[in-house]
């Protein structure tokens, strides 16, 4: 099978810096042992042998966990077996959730590229999709799981709607006058002052508007050298391609270019860069590390079944761009804050009405057209969303947000209806893989549950 070259999404990440031939990537990444679909989700319930888990940790590297293969089945749920790990512990009594199941959700009905309409049953159970874990929350209570690939206590990767969690303190830190969000970012990262950085504003980072070379796009992270693959490799302490020398992911930073005839806030260029900026300045600004802080402001007061795992960077970094793990509730507990029924998963609020009101006005709809994000939201509910904000991938004009994530991981928050939606998947973007409804089928279960 031939293939052509794909565009790794926008919420990857990079473990090492990649030597590409002048060989389809694609092609020589999939020719290494793990890396191609020949296990069902349904395997990652089961244990795995110590010789798959040694190939698994022989072979990890930036393509080989994104092709979505066999190994990445276990790094998806034991990344912290790999890298080195921060624990944000939750609230000290464990609350598990209401259930109120609503078997009718199984007869909702997606349109899918590939194997046109489906019932929610029959999407989640379609080997096609890859679905892991789907899970349904609303008016507090779970109303609808699935869990084809994985167990209910087992920790998965959100990969990028992990960014939701930056984003959304920050939000906290405005509302308090700790951050002022038009501000340079420099003011509160004074590692790159005397940079491009010192002409673009904290509001430009939390939405991807820098105007600078390091969006991730196809091309970007096809050239081994570029801003984006740099960043990754600095973070994960590995060498750059070019020069075979070790760098810092600030050194990274500091050495980004502007795109010619671009200037900052005028279009969404989504770059994992700019989350680790913006961790570097909640940590500054608080004096703690980024687990700490997520523990004291959000997780402690979160009944939570496990505490949130955070992976790090070589010299102690918190990977926040997509590196935190929790069980398939858990993450949904983090999306049931936002919603009138938040004393259903914490011990107190945790986000504020004016917090959510500040990530929705946070946006800007013109910068949002005609992006690779626009695009694929459309793609995912068959609906194109308004905008972006404050880390959050597609904002809707009824007030529901949502953000996606590397191999098909996705939250879906809508306040208006009190109702949340996660999932976890392994579902590579190459052989025919990659359709990802799952988004579709959660904004049509908030609104037939809202009849609205």
């Amino acid at each position: 099978m031939k293939l052509k070259p794909i565009a790794i999404v926008c919420s990857s990440l990079i473990f090492s810096s990649v030597t590409f031939a002048d060989i389809n990537p694609v092609e020589k990444a999939l020719s290494v042992e793990g890396a191609q679909v020949t296990l069902p989700v349904q395997a990652a319930k089961g244990a795995f042998s110590p010789e798959f888990i040694d190939a698994a940790r022989q072979n990890l590297s930036n393509f080989h966990w994104q092709m979505g293969g066999d190994h990445a089945l276990y790094y998806n749920m034991h990344m912290s077996e790999f890298v080195p790990t921060a624990v944000s512990s939750p609230a000290e009594e464990y609350k598990p959730l209401a259930r109120n199941i609503q078997h009718q959700l199984d007869n909702l009905l997606v349109q899918t590229d590939s194997k046109g309409e489906l019932t929610m049953a029959e999407y989640l159970a379609d080997p096609q999709f890859r679905t892991q874990g789907f899970v349904l929350i609303h008016e507090g209570k779970l109303v609808y799981e699935a869990y084809p690939g994985m167990k209910p206590t087992d920790r998965h990767i959100w990969a990028s709607a992990a960014k939701t969690t930056v984003g959304t303190v920050i939000a906290m830190m405005v509302e308090e006058g700790k951050v002022d969000p038009q501000a340079p970012i420099t003011n509160y990262v004074p590692e790159l002052k005397g940079t491009v950085w010192d002409k673009i504003s904290v509001l430009n980072v939390l939405n991807h508007a820098t105007g600078l070379d390091n969006e991730e796009t196809a091309e970007s992270i096809m050239n081994p050298d570029s801003a984006v693959v740099r960043f990754f490799a600095a973070a994960f302490g590995s060498p750059r391609y070019a020069t075979g020398e070790l760098e810092g992911w600030l050194d990274v930073a500091k050495d980004t270019k502007e795109v010619d005839d671009e200037n900052a806030g005028e279009r969404f260029s989504y770059a994992s860069m700019n989350t680790m900026v913006l961790t570097q300045l909640i940590e500054n600004i608080e004096g703690e590390t980024w687990a700490k802080v997520f523990e004291d402001r959000v997780w402690s007061k979160v009944t939570a079944r496990q505490p949130m795992l955070t992976n790090l960077t070589p010299d102690g970094m918190a990977i926040s761009v997509g590196l935190m793990s929790s069980t398939m509730e858990d993450m949904a507990r983090w999306g049931a804050l936002f919603t009138p029924s938040w004393s259903a998963v914490a011990t107190e609020p945790v986000v504020s009405q004016a917090v959510i009101d500040r990530i929705h006005q946070g946006g800007d709809a013109k910068a949002y057209i005609g992006t690779t994000k626009e695009a694929s939201s459309q793609h995912a509910f068959n609906e194109k969303a308004q905008y972006n904000s404050y880390q959050f991938d597609y904002i809707f004009d009824d007030g529901a947000m949502a953000k996606s994530g590397n191999l098909g991981q996705f939250i879906y928050i809508d306040p208006a209806r009190d109702f949340v939606g996660v999932m976890y998947s392994n579902n590579p973007y190459h052989s025919g893989f990659g359709e990802n409804k799952g988004p579709a089928l959660m904004r049509a279960a908030a609104k037939a549950l809202a009849d609205k």
